[in-house]
């Protein structure tokens, strides 16, 4: 902030002082440590402040590459105006060389019109097929364009159709996600960099949505591959294979991979640990997202939830770094994944205490899945801690939620109905009853559909703790050694 200071700029640095030792922002007392200064002049020195702040932060990241770009294109336009048109030139061969080393093809394309503008106005002596190769380059990039938009739109749709809806929930559901899935698809594809990696991104996405993890693992792992075979890209972009390697953990956790998931999440964790010391903000965030995401689910998956509740501890601790910077979604997740930690260690009070700030919050349109089962496990959890009379009351708020999102299944009703017969029963006498719901839960889940629920939480292992009087955790360790021998 003092670099170049001149007396004029006296303010704007003590304004800098006055913000930076506040924790939160407050106007009042920004205008009290300026009382000589009208508001909207005031407001006037935030907003210089604000851009030589932004200039600092341009300096500090000078080594980015689409930064370097911009400033020798800037520097193209200087020379141009000046009359230096072959300087101008070599200045844009140089943004030209990195914007294709790092396939950033939008700034290629500028690079380009600017070449084309150049060649065209003025007299430059290039050689007699220049012309020809400007404009074969410009037509390669914008049709280029064309297959990458195609490709993105049809990725951030699938995106917030899933943040709406979750995962596919009836036969009529699917069958209009695939007709708005094939409608969107480009008829054909340039097969470049970029459109290739958002057609791997639809196609997990899409997937991913129709519970059919086992594609959804394969699309994930091409998308890593592009990055794995140029180590240039990797470095560029790193929190896009970031991503990929999130969606390929992500898939296999679902399919109940121990093994591959085990295998990927020491990948994803040496990658962090190699590069994050260049990381910029926005990946280092993206990278905690992505890096928390697979600790917490690699307790579930390997069934250790009292290790993985005592981790949640320390997690919510890393969390507290990044806050206001995470976005709701992925808060409620963490959420959700830290009742379930909780749940599975039998601290079914602290599941209940995250499982409320999820049914609280007033955006409940907000990942509709998590929602729904988040009261499910809710209800379960206070059946645990023997909290009867809280049941009753419980049952009819969480149907009346889920009748009011449509998502009320055969799953929840079985669910409901015991735990309304159930509940002021002695518990010792529920064996039989426990068996029962068991073989009529087993029954429900040969529909793909219903099966959405042990997405988010395993009824049948609950129930086998009942029956074996064992808890919920030695159960599922169980199975998973089991399955992985």
């Amino acid at each position: 902030m003092r670099r170049n200071t001149t007396d004029k700029e006296l303010v704007s640095i003590k304004l800098f002082d006055v913000i930076d030792k506040q924790k939160h922002w407050n106007d009042e007392k920004i205008q009290q440590a300026f009382p000589l200064l009208k508001a909207n002049t005031l407001s006037n020195h935030k907003s210089r402040l604000y851009e030589q702040i932004l200039v600092s932060l341009k300096l500090l990241q000078s080594d980015d590459p689409g930064i370097r770009i911009k400033d020798h294109i800037s520097y193209a336009e200087l020379l141009q105006r000046k009359g230096f048109y072959l300087q101008s030139l070599a200045q844009l061969s140089k943004a030209k060389l990195i914007a294709t080393t790092f396939k950033m093809d939008i700034l290629r394309l500028e690079i380009v019109e600017f070449e084309k503008k150049i060649e065209s106005r003025y007299v430059t002596r290039s050689h007699s097929q220049r012309a020809k190769e400007l404009t074969d380059e410009s037509s390669l990039l914008r049709s280029k364009f064309y297959f990458e938009g195609a490709w993105s739109d049809l990725s951030l749709k699938l995106y917030d159709y899933y943040l709406k809806f979750g995962h596919s929930k009836s036969e009529g559901q699917q069958k209009k996600l695939s007709a708005m899935f094939k409608e969107s698809l480009p008829t054909l594809s340039d097969a470049g960099f970029e459109d290739t990696i958002y057609k791997y991104q639809c196609y997990v996405w899409f997937y991913y949505i129709s519970q059919d993890f086992s594609r959804c693992y394969g699309y994930a792992q091409k998308w890593c591959q592009v990055y794995e075979k140029n180590e240039v890209l990797i470095e560029s972009e790193p929190e896009m294979y970031i991503r990929g390697l999130h969606n390929v953990l992500s898939a296999l956790f679902y399919c109940d991979d121990v093994n591959r998931f085990i295998e990927n999440h020491k990948k994803l964790k040496a990658f962090t640990t190699k590069h994050q010391h260049r990381f910029n903000e926005n990946q280092l965030i993206q990278s905690f997202i992505y890096t928390e995401t697979a600790n917490l689910n690699s307790y579930i998956v390997e069934g250790r939830f009292t290790e993985g509740a005592r981790y949640s501890d320390e997690f919510l601790e890393k969390m507290k770094q990044f806050e206001g910077r995470l976005d709701i979604h992925r808060i409620m997740v963490f959420h959700y994944k830290i009742a379930s930690l909780k749940f599975g260690s039998a601290d079914f009070s602290g599941a209940v205490k995250h499982l409320n700030i999820i049914i609280n919050h007033p955006n409940i349109s907000l990942k509709e899945d998590i929602q729904c089962f988040a009261r499910i496990l809710n209800l379960i959890s206070h059946y645990e801690l023997g909290n009867d009379d809280l049941i009753d009351f419980q049952i009819k708020s969480t149907y009346r939620f889920l009748l009011k999102l449509s998502d009320y299944h055969r799953v929840h009703s079985a669910i409901f109905n015991f735990l309304k017969n159930s509940v002021f029963m002695d518990r010792k006498m529920l064996i039989q009853d426990f068996k029962i719901l068991r073989e009529e839960l087993l029954d429900i889940l040969e529909d793909k559909y219903e099966r959405r629920s042990l997405l988010y939480l395993d009824l049948i292992s609950w129930l086998e703790s009942k029956i074996y009087s064992k808890p919920v955790e030695e159960i599922i360790q169980e199975k998973k050694l089991a399955k992985r021998r």
